[in-house]
């Protein structure tokens, strides 16, 4: 059946596994918000649980779901729970965010007949189990697009589940970078974290503190580091389940002069605005908001080659990329643009140049919005 366009909103449903604080939500969430309001009625479902990042979009009118829980252990009839949302709601549009929302959401959606399935690939570290892998490349084929978030994740899809790379769009994260560009009072911010502003250098990290974070090898850097630059410091904005770990292992270094701690924060922009440098030692990767924040700050980078870091930091370019899991590359790495001040100026104008050029949030929701369109078209006519 044609449809009116100027009296019917486009309904698109997200299907994601939380709302909570991750680089995977706050991309669901930011093209949840953006797309125009007056073209888009959005929702999102979270089939595990909810989180913080509801109530921004409550906030933004859209509408959100859960899928009740079935008590202890995995729910193997998500899919259902989630069908009879879909019946109701009716969707023209379900977009799927990796693995567990594709299989339940693209389930659910066939039996539904929604007629548009799109699905994201934020990047995971592969060979995945097996069962997943199976079931993706099964239910790719009920899917209309699937986009990956870099090129890395596309080259896994093609490679380790076989998926035809013509039939995969790249379609990179993008942020709102205006409070990244904000100037920042350094003495005052300094003087607030409780910071002494003698440093000589500082480094940062924001994210999760979880293994494929890495942080273990930035911290063994910094005990290099240290060495030589003695009043040299790092900070590390985050939580997670490593917190208690790195904060032992950083007094079994000697360095807890040297790293401060500051657990989750909602000023990252502002910290930004007082670093060198942001370091990023993951051990894997999609495509980092973290390293687009801090290109969007006009920071210099130093990155593990893993994932979708590549396509944002450009090595000798923008920062520098160096081997997971290498302590000793990390700090000599880090040394060497400490020292070369000329090279970290050169590093900061082209992180904004390159953020402005591909990674704006209005560049993102403008190739999701022309996605959704097409297929719409091509299904309703």
């Amino acid at each position: 059946m044609r449809r009116d366009r100027k009296r019917e909103k486009i309904k698109v449903m997200h299907i994601t596994h939380d709302l909570n604080i991750g680089g995977l939500q706050r991309v669901v969430v930011d093209i949840a918000t953006s797309l125009e309001k007056s073209e888009y009625r959005v929702s999102v479902c979270a089939l595990r649980e909810e989180g913080p990042l509801k109530g921004e979009l409550l906030d933004s009118g859209v509408k959100t779901f859960k899928i009740p829980a079935a008590g202890n252990g995995v729910d193997y009839l998500s899919f259902l729970k989630l069908f009879r949302i879909l019946r109701k709601e009716r969707p023209d549009i379900i977009h799927t965010h990796n693995t567990h929302p594709l299989i339940d959401g693209v389930t659910a959606a066939v039996m539904a007949r929604v007629p548009v399935r799109i699905h994201t690939d934020h990047g995971r570290q592969f060979p995945d189990k097996k069962r997943y892998m199976f079931a993706e490349r099964t239910l790719a084929h009920f899917t209309d697009q699937i986009v990956a978030v870099s090129e890395k994740a596309k080259k896994d899809l093609s490679s380790y589940e076989k998926l035809d790379p013509r039939g995969i769009a790249v379609i990179p994260n993008g942020i709102d970078g205006a409070k990244y560009r904000r100037k920042v009072n350094r003495a005052d911010k300094l003087k607030e974290l409780g910071i002494r502003s003698g440093n000589s250098t500082i480094l940062g990290f924001a994210g999760r503190l979880s293994p494929e974070k890495g942080l273990i090898y930035l911290l063994e850097a910094m005990k290099l580091l240290v060495r030589d630059i003695p009043d040299i410091l790092l900070l590390i904005a985050g939580e997670g389940d490593l917190s208690e770990e790195l904060g032992e292992k950083t007094g079994e270094l000697g360095i807890t002069q040297n790293v401060i701690f500051l657990g989750p924060r909602s000023d990252v922009n502002e910290i930004m605005g007082i670093m060198d440098m942001l370091v990023l030692p993951s051990l894997r990767e999609g495509l980092p908001l973290v390293l687009l924040e801090a290109m969007a700050a006009s920071l210099p980078l130093v990155a593990t080659d893993v994932g979708g870091n590549g396509q944002a930091v450009r090595n000798g370019v923008n920062g520098f990329l160096v081997r997971p899991r290498d302590a000793q590359a990390l700090c000599s790495t880090i040394k060497n643009l400490i020292r070369h001040e000329n090279i970290r100026k050169e590093f900061a104008r082209k992180s904004l140049q390159i953020f402005t050029e591909n990674y704006t949030i209005a560049r993102m929701i403008s190739e999701y919005d022309r996605l959704y369109k097409k297929y719409l078209a091509l299904k309703t006519g």
